[in-house]
């Protein structure tokens, strides 16, 4: 019987350290590079929301007239 339950507790252990190494990957964007305008950034910020993410400025205190100093931030799903 312990046998059994040592058996099954390795193997319970084995899945879920299968489950947690095939990680979703982040699939988050930036914008790109040169001077931003409104038309860039509804049109980036619609592909973005079909995407299932949020325009977000850089927190780093980049420049924010600049594409690179916007991400597309699509959240991890566990599927």
């Amino acid at each position: 019987m312990r046998r059994t339950t040592i058996l099954a507790v390795t193997l319970a252990g084995a899945a879920l350290a299968a489950c947690q190494a095939v990680s979703v990957p982040d699939r988050s964007y930036s914008l790109g590079d040169g001077v931003v305008s409104y038309d860039d950034l509804r049109r980036e910020g619609d592909k973005c929301k079909a995407s299932g993410g949020t325009i977000q400025a850089k927190q780093d205190g980049g420049d924010p007239a600049q594409l690179s100093n916007y991400t597309c931030v699509i959240p991890r799903t566990g599927k």
